[in-house]
């Protein structure tokens, strides 16, 4: 038996399936085929293949309670890559599947620091209260 070994890299983007902060949720066979076309895309732009495992959750947070989908992507040690390459990889397909999902905010937590991709800073979802 072979064992390989490979310094860990992780990242997990989260997904509110409201499209667009509206009532209408995105269902996950439409998420599944938009993603497979953002992992298309990145590797026919950037030559990367990101083997992506999706989680079912909810974000809840002062009177949002939104179901969700988590995305997580690792070093996958049989075909290791560049951690600069996965970074650059992980945020054009979020970017790509965020606009096509008619996301607002994303936030993907690597290891080392939090990127949150947002297209416009002054849109909240109308269910949390402050």
């Amino acid at each position: 038996m072979n064992i390989i070994k490979s310094k860990t890299f992780r990242a997990v983007a989260t997904f509110g399936l409201k499209r667009g902060y509206r009532e209408e949720l995105i269902p996950l066979r439409e998420f599944k085929l938009k993603l497979v076309a953002a992992q298309a895309q990145v590797h026919k732009e950037l030559d990367i293949q990101l083997s992506t495992k999706i989680s079912h959750c909810d974000i809840v947070f002062s009177g949002q309670d939104e179901p969700s989908i988590e995305i997580s992507f690792i070093q996958y040690p049989k075909f290791p890559k560049k951690e600069s390459v996965l970074r650059e990889g992980i945020l054009k397909l979020v970017e790509i599947l965020m606009k096509s999902l008619d996301q607002n905010r994303v936030v993907i937590v690597f290891d080392d620091k939090t990127y949150m991709l947002e297209e416009n800073s002054e849109n909240l979802d109308p269910g949390i209260n402050f």
